[in-house]
């Protein structure tokens, strides 16, 4: 009988389970050593799609059903080996088939091929692995005036804008630079008017647009950090507190809904207007969205043609529709959507899917273009106006809320939460941003009643 003959450059197959007869005479069937011990059961492990920890040893994965040890009569111990190799510091037992060991380093999912192979033939299985983390929290310089509710924005050369927000009961003009290379934070020149809350863009030259906020008025302001100063550009149609505003790929910048009036929900927009940076014009576009919202999640879906904008609030309670509005202002399609809390975020992962996470609640759900269907998953806490941050390798930090100092991370590629390395301090309404080394800045906040200008670093 012709050996079996496995190739460890085979391309890991679509479909878990088979069995292959490769070489083996076609009148003798495989008689594997599942089959020689009664079993007619694949090969296979329990759990075959994994989450693992870096740094925390894993409860060794054993093959199901065990290797018969002794071997029957006439059977060679099998030998078992993996294709692609396992993630850093976990391995593969050749005798046994048990994976076992210690995370050492972060890893989105990977398939891999289990093999086991004896003097009959061979079975083979596959096992996903995923190895998330928990991170670590560093102290990071003060910023000179606490402040909660700022915007921050990303300058050139590793800096980043906070601007606005409140030092307590008072919005502030202040505005601060926090510089990753040197970790320090540099003065700013202060804008025109006092923001607590408002909306702000990176244009595609470098500057910063600001508007909204608790100013009640329509002026926009941008800064330019080569002269460090702030000048009003054109003012917007209608002013905008509290609206949803997005980067489009040509550089415009569009803006849609929020309310013209902070103190109640009687002026919220269903309008959307496009401001041209090097016109520094604003225009309204003609078709409005299906509904007025306020606050709602606003996310620029891959191809950078279409908004999808969910849920929000206007004068009759909760939307609870999305829509996916074209960008060109030519249409608008809204469909069902079962959420809708006041203050909910979302972000663009980088499988083109969209994640909306609610505002105090543990539901979360993630929304799929391609098929339009919706998942759902849960959280490992319940906080309000927390701070969520898509990290570098894909996966997203959730911290804070509530003045707490809890963390998570969303893994994608499982859709389940994880807890992460508490904060140092609790705190809400920070600003964070992901620094160029991958770490997140979080800046400021609110800690119980108190803002405080304390700042952190999350290192994934």
């Amino acid at each position: 009988m012709t050996l079996p003959i496995l190739s460890p450059l085979a391309a890991v197959p679509t479909q878990r389970n088979r069995r292959l007869l490769l070489t083996l005479p076609a009148a003798v069937a495989l008689p594997t050593w599942l089959t020689a011990c009664g079993g007619g059961a694949d090969l296979s492990y329990d759990p075959e799609q994994a989450l693992y920890f870096v740094g925390e040893a894993i409860t060794p994965n054993k093959p199901q059903p065990a290797p018969p040890n002794p071997p029957p009569p006439g059977h060679t111990a099998p030998r078992f080996t993996v294709f692609p190799p396992l993630p850093a510091g976990l391995t593969l037992n050749a005798q046994t088939g048990v994976i076992s060991g210690t995370p050492t380093k972060l890893k989105r999912q990977g398939t891999h091929l289990v093999v086991a192979t004896n003097n009959k033939g061979f079975a083979d299985t596959q096992v996903r692995i995923t190895v998330t983390g928990r991170g670590a929290w560093f102290p990071a310089a003060r910023m000179a005036i606490p402040r909660q509710g700022a915007t921050i924005s990303s300058l050139r050369n590793g800096r980043f804008l906070v601007a606005g927000g409140s030092d307590g009961p008072n919005a502030t003009a202040s505005a601060e630079i926090f510089d990753s290379t040197t970790a320090t934070w540099l003065a700013a020149a202060s804008m025109q008017l006092a923001r607590a809350l408002p909306s702000a863009v990176t244009l595609s030259g470098g500057r910063v647009m600001v508007f909204g906020g608790n100013a009640s008025n329509d002026q926009a302001e941008i800064y330019d950090p080569a002269a460090n100063a702030w000048t009003p550009t054109t003012s917007l149609n209608k002013r905008r507190a509290f609206s949803t505003v997005q980067l489009l790929p040509g550089g415009k910048v569009l803006v849609a809904g929020g309310s013209g009036n902070t103190e109640s929900l009687d002026e919220v927009h269903d309008t959307v207007e496009l401001y041209d940076p090097g016109k520094e014009t604003w225009t309204l576009l003609p078709t409005p969205m299906s509904t007025p919202r306020i606050a709602a999640v606003g996310v620029l879906l891959a191809g950078g043609t279409t908004l999808m904008l969910v849920g929000g609030s206007n004068a009759s309670g909760p939307v609870t529709t999305a829509e996916f509005y074209a960008v060109d202002g030519s249409a608008t399609r809204a469909i069902p959507y079962a959420g809708s809390e006041f203050g909910e975020q979302g972000l663009l992962l980088d499988d083109g899917s969209v994640l909306i996470v609610s505002n105090n609640s543990t539901m979360t759900r993630r929304f799929y273009p391609r098929t339009s269907t919706w998942t759902t998953s849960l959280r490992t806490s319940s906080s309000a106006a927390y701070m969520l941050t898509m990290l570098s390798d894909g996966r997203v930090l959730l911290a804070g809320g509530s003045s707490q100092n809890t963390a998570e991370i969303y893994n994608p590629d499982v859709n389940v939460w994880t807890a992460a390395a508490p904060m140092e301090a609790g705190r809400h309404r920070a600003a964070a941003a992901l620094l160029g080394d991958g770490s997140v800045l979080m800046a400021s906040g609110v800690a119980g009643r108190i803002v405080v200008g304390s700042c952190e670093r999350y290192v994934p």
